[in-house]
Parts: C-alpha cells; sequence; structure tokens
C-alpha cells in the first residue's frame, strides 16, 4: 500500500474532477487506501483595504446550496469506495485543507489547479499554490 488515506479536495471544476478520478484509480488499485473528499465554503468577511465586509446571507445561503450539490454528485461518485467519506469544510481554503489532512493522517493530497496564469498566482496566489506550499505530506496537482 503507498498510500492510506488520500485527501481530495473538490470544488466542482474539471481540474478538481481530474483529482478525484485519479484519487479512484489510485483507491481501485489498492483496496487499502481510503479518499476523503473535501469541500470547502469560504464564508469569511472580505477584506479591501482597510475595510472589512461581511457577505450578506443571501450569498451564504447560495454557497451552501451549491456545496451540498456538490457534494452529492461526488458521493455517487465514491459511494462504492470502502472507506470512501465526503467532507464539508468550513474558512480559507487552504487553511482548511491543510488543517484537515493533520487532523485525519492524510498522507497524500490530491488537488486541481485552476490552470491561473504565472502573473496572476503572483498577485493572488491560488488555493492549490498555498497548499503545495505549506504541506508537510505530499500534494499531486491535476491540470
Amino acid at each position: 500500500m503507498i498510500f492510506n488515506h488520500i485527501l481530495v479536495p473538490y470544488d466542482g471544476s474539471e481540474p478538481a474532477g481530474r483529482a478525484l478520478d485519479k484519487a479512484i484509480q489510485l483507491a481501485r488499485r489498492d483496496t487499502g487506501t481510503r479518499i476523503t473528499v473535501a469541500h470547502v465554503i469560504n464564508l469569511l468577511p472580505v477584506a479591501i483595504g482597510d475595510m472589512t465586509f461581511a457577505q450578506p446571507e443571501s450569498y451564504q445561503e447560495e454557497v451552501r446550496k451549491q456545496g451540498e450539490q456538490i457534494i452529492e454528485n461526488v458521493k455517487q461518485q465514491v459511494g462504492e469506495l470502502p472507506g470512501s467519506d465526503v467532507v464539508i469544510l468550513a474558512g480559507s481554503p487552504a487553511s482548511a485543507i491543510l488543517d484537515y489532512a493533520e487532523s485525519s493522517a492524510c498522507d497524500l493530497i490530491i488537488i486541481g489547479s485552476r490552470g491561473l496564469g504565472a502573473f496572476r498566482e503572483l498577485m493572488v496566489g491560488s488555493v492549490s499554490h498555498n497548499v503545495i506550499l505549506h504541506s508537510p505530506i505530499p500534494v499531486m496537482v491535476m491540470k
């Protein structure tokens, strides 16, 4: 068994779908490998300069509904795999992913890349980039 517990952050994007497909492929090769798919809901206030804005309740509700739909779709994909799990995390996506990986003894993260351009990633950063930089365990990025 190469990996015992694979964490797949999933946001419904095509790269996240490819990450999930790769994790399922690895788990099917080795029945001792568990997969946890995590969808992160970020409802933190938005900071612009010195001002902070709370996200409107209607927006928060819509984000929750979309998250639940994403999770239902994922459950159908991993439902037949033994030991698979689907969780919803809250907070800053990179931090939530890293915290979950540590607390759940994950030994691999397979994450999708949004394919941001180099300049945009340098200025804004990306979840996958932050996870790669701060993860103490291996991270596989699917394009």
